[in-house]
């Protein structure tokens, strides 16, 4: 029984697996499964298709803007000195158009920083996907690592059980004392202990995978989780100062936060266009006319042509116009009707514009705050890289310490078992030596999932493939 449970465990523990290397198929659909029902990547998504139609609006700002107008009116008009009174009717109709000329650089200001908007969208987006894969890929690695835990433990104890059974018939042979007999107790005691923590932990990290994947139960996920585990703790092919100049240039919080700083450049010149002219054209084109009610209504050919100037002048306003509407006179039937207008507007605002003063500071102040703030990513960044490697580091010492543990107790149970059955050593030492080697198994699990932990952090960090 021993040579069979040494076997198992052997085969569970040291023989090479590819699991964690090669392409596993209940990770893939894990990831799949959360990465279609998780509610925070589906506003991501929605972000980026806003953001995309913010550009496509600034880029609508560079093409004329074309207005069908239709326009009619009734009122009364006085007759000469009389007080006589007369109704009559107007009406309008054709096509308005406006275009900028210049905006003083705040449409092209605008344009980028939309474009900006929708790269720290996207990026965004990016970094909620890796965060959601990274919680997928350590709660099915921990729930991986339990399960093969869990077994191997399961084996122990029934184990440990046959030999506390033995110890018992011992007992009452009165081949070992009352005291041995308490200690055996007391071994089986704690791989039982070892084997309701591993239960308990696997129910929960099983719980826990099925919530963050987003469904009722694992066995809905339609593939096959692998038993088995590597013998070996994996190394990175990368030095932590190749960690860290990956941050610099892949970390998606870095590159978000520069996003931000070039969106606060942008900010400052679409506020400083408030204070550069801005010119604009408009014409209209169509057919207009008036009657009094009692005549019928004739349309006659009517156009307008216009130039408006907009001008910021350190909290003052300067806005002038030229309009020139013009009125075929060949179909006119009153003569009073005006058929040429010129008019020209000018308007000075005094201290109508104090918030561009504040919008301008703001601006300054914003980007001196996201220039300290990426300052102090950039260190947290390379703190938080150097912390994950460390765990790597200590980690794959300590897998491979208690990799090489396991394969000296399992060598030693193997010999103790032997000479327990030439009755050279005492079942209770047998036990002893079984629980240690069931606690052997507990370590290098733990060491294991430190492992791979680390190395997930270290790739959500960097955003590079480090195995």
């Amino acid at each position: 029984m021993i040579k069979k449970f040494i076997s198992i465990i052997t085969l569970c523990l040291l023989f090479p697996s590819v699991c964690f290397c090669e392409k596993d198929e209940f990770l893939e659909e894990c990831l799949k499964l959360a990465q279609a029902r998780d509610q925070k990547l589906a506003v991501a998504a929605e972000q980026v298709d806003l953001a995309q139609l913010r550009v496509t609006g600034a880029i609508r700002s560079y093409f004329p803007q074309l207005i069908l107008q239709s326009e009619t009116s009734k009122g009364k008009t006085a007759l000469g000195t009389t007080v006589n009174t007369e109704e009559y009717k107007s009406e309008s109709v054709g096509v308005r158009a406006s275009m900028p000329i210049y905006q003083g650089g705040g449409n092209k200001a605008t344009l980028k920083y939309n474009q900006l908007m929708k790269d720290a969208a996207n990026f965004n987006y990016t970094k909620t996907r890796e965060e959601l894969y990274a919680k997928v890929k350590n709660a099915y690695y921990e729930y991986l690592t339990l399960k093969m835990e869990f077994s191997a433990l399961s084996k122990a104890f029934e184990e440990v059980e046959n030999l506390f059974s033995k110890t018992q018939i011992e007992y009452k042979a009165k081949a070992i004392s009352e005291l041995d007999l308490a200690e055996s107790e007391n071994f089986r005691d704690k791989v039982e202990n070892l084997l309701s923590s591993s239960r308990i932990n696997l129910e929960y990290s099983t719980r826990k995978l099925a919530e963050i994947v987003g469904v009722p139960a694992l066995d809905e996920i339609p593939a096959n989780v692998s038993d088995e585990l590597p013998t070996d703790a994996f190394e990175i092919a990368f030095n932590l100062q190749d960690c860290i100049s990956f941050v610099q240039t892949n970390n998606l919080d870095v590159q978000s936060a520069r996003v931000q700083l070039e969106m606060a450049d942008e900010k400052i010149k679409i506020n400083r266009a408030k204070i550069l002219p801005k010119i604009s054209a408009e014409g209209f084109y169509g057919k207009a006319g008036e009657a009094f009610v009692t005549e019928p209504l004739q349309l006659t050919t009517s156009w307008s042509l216009g130039a408006k100037l907009a001008w910021g002048l350190w909290g003052n306003s300067l806005n002038a116009s030229y309009t020139m509407d013009r009125t075929d006179p060949t179909s006119i039937v009153d003569a009073s009707k005006r058929v040429e207008t010129d008019v020209f507007n000018v308007q000075l605002a005094i201290l109508d514009d104090i918030q561009y003063f504040v919008d301008a500071k703001e601006s300054a102040v914003s980007k001196r705050q996201l220039n300290a703030d990426l300052v102090d990513l950039l260190r947290d960044s390379r703190m938080a890289v150097e912390k994950a490697y460390n765990e790597y580091i200590i980690s794959l010492s300590s897998a491979r310490v208690y990799r090489n543990e396991l394969k000296v107790k399992e060598r030693k149970l193997a010999l103790m078992k032997k000479r327990n059955d030439l009755y050279e050593v005492q079942t209770v030492e047998l036990m002893e030596q079984s629980w240690n080697y069931a606690e052997a198994i507990s370590s290098f699990t733990r060491a294991l999932f430190s492992n791979i932990s680390s190395i997930v952090e270290l790739e959500r960090l960097t955003l590079m493939s480090l195995r």
